[in-house]
C-alpha cells in the first residue's frame, strides 16, 4: 500500500504487515504508530496555518 512520505513528499510504501513505512526516495524509515503520529503532527500543523488571524478571538 502506498503512504505519503512525510520528508520528500514522494510515494512511500507500507508493508504488508502494516508495521513499517519506507520511502525509497529519501530513505525515510518509520514504524507505523510513528507514522501516523509524524502525519497527524503535520495535518494540525497545517490547519493551524489556515486560522485567520482576528481581534477579539
Amino acid at each position: 500500500m502506498d503512504a505519503k512520505c512525510p520528508e520528500c513528499d514522494g510515494v512511500a510504501v507500507l508493508d504488508e504487515d502494516v508495521t513499517e513505512v519506507i520511502c525509497h526516495h529519501c530513505g525515510f524509515k518509520a514504524g507505523y504508530e510513528r507514522y501516523l503520529e509524524i502525519m497527524k503532527e503535520a495535518a494540525l500543523n497545517m490547519a493551524a496555518d489556515y486560522i485567520p488571524d482576528r481581534p477579539g478571538l
